[in-house]
């Protein structure tokens, strides 16, 4: 019976750290005003160190990371940065972004990027490790033929009904019919 009040109290003690279940962990965040992210795009063992700025875009996989577990086998300790994004970023899918690192203003971080290192204001980064590929001006005006505005403004988070709106928009600019109803 002793092991199992200790195996309990282990499950508790766990429960305890996961990032849901322990909001003290995320009191006094800097994260600017219209910012779209996740608990799950925040390193839990110490997300207070993130600043993000107003007006950015977390896709729901990327991870921002302030710890670095890999020297715990070595030394026993973790080691700890604060990591910084500025205004207007865009982080793509299983992007990570690792401690110490300073992201400028207007980047877009490409899906799958491993950021390593600070990143320009301006730039458009991808890779392992990521490098700059761009610059976030130049690549919308490339897109330019291939934007879409949404039917909701930024800050705003999107129901379905805006959902299936700004897909019927993209069905249109690229010559599908209308497909309103209909089951794929």
């Amino acid at each position: 019976m002793n092991w199992l009040k200790k195996t309990i109290k282990r499950a508790l003690q766990w429960l305890e750290f996961l990032p849901a279940t322990n909001d003290k962990l995320y009191e006094g965040l800097h994260i600017g005003p219209n910012t779209y992210y996740t608990r799950q795009n925040l390193d839990s063992m110490a997300p207070r160190l993130i600043t993000l700025g107003q007006d950015c875009v977390l896709a729901p996989t990327a991870m921002i990371l302030t710890h670095d577990a890999s020297s715990v086998i070595h030394t026993g300790k973790n080691r700890f940065a604060p990591v910084k994004i500025g205004d207007r970023c865009f982080l793509g899918y299983n992007s990570v972004i690792m401690p110490g690192v300073t992201v400028g203003d207007d980047v877009i971080v490409g899906a799958g990027a491993v950021v390593t290192s600070d990143v320009p204001a301006g730039a458009v980064v991808g890779g392992v490790p990521a490098r700059v590929i761009g610059n976030t001006a130049d690549v919308m005006k490339k897109w330019e033929n291939q934007l879409v505005e949404p039917p909701y403004a930024f800050g705003v988070y999107p129901t379905q009904h805006h959902l299936l709106e700004i897909q019927e928009r993209a069905l249109t600019r690229y010559g599908h019919e209308n497909r309103s109803g209909t089951n794929p």
